[in-house]
């Protein structure tokens, strides 16, 4: 086979093989939320989470007016939250600086994955929403 051939042939398995990484290595587990879904179930009701490395709980009332206030590891924080045009629940922490993330529902939990600024990145698993209460009982 000379080059000519050589080249011919490596283009299309290129583009398979790339199709075939990018098919496995980015999609979050579970379903995705939808910009609607992630703000009807928050928007006025308290997150409890889990720190999905670390392991330590958070507390988040997400507020109506588009301020949350938490205790993350029993330390009080507070900020911004909103619904970017993808849909990703965006947060501006006071003194930290923001993030969006995509909230995916799988099972009885639902996830929150940072979404890499770099889209050849895998998504991070950041945190699991192990219940979402009405309103404001910690009175955050």
């Amino acid at each position: 086979m000379n080059v000519r051939n050589r080249s011919h042939w490596s283009a299309p398995a290129s583009v398979i093989s790339l199709l075939l990484f990018q098919s496995i290595s980015f999609p979050a587990a579970g379903t995705e939320l939808s910009g609607d879904e992630v703000s009807e179930l928050i928007s006025g009701n308290t997150v409890e989470a889990v720190h999905a490395i670390k392991g330590f709980p958070i507390i988040t009332f997400f507020a109506t007016d588009g301020t949350f206030r938490q205790l993350r590891d029993s330390q009080p924080e507070q900020g911004t939250w909103s619904i970017d045009n993808n849909g990703y629940l965006c947060t501006d922490r006071e003194g930290w600086g923001g993030e969006c993330r995509l909230i995916t529902h799988e099972g009885t939990v639902w996830k929150a994955y940072r979404i890499p600024k770099n889209l050849m990145k895998q998504r991070r698993h950041k945190r699991t929403f192990n219940k979402i209460l009405p309103g404001n009982p910690y009175q955050l």
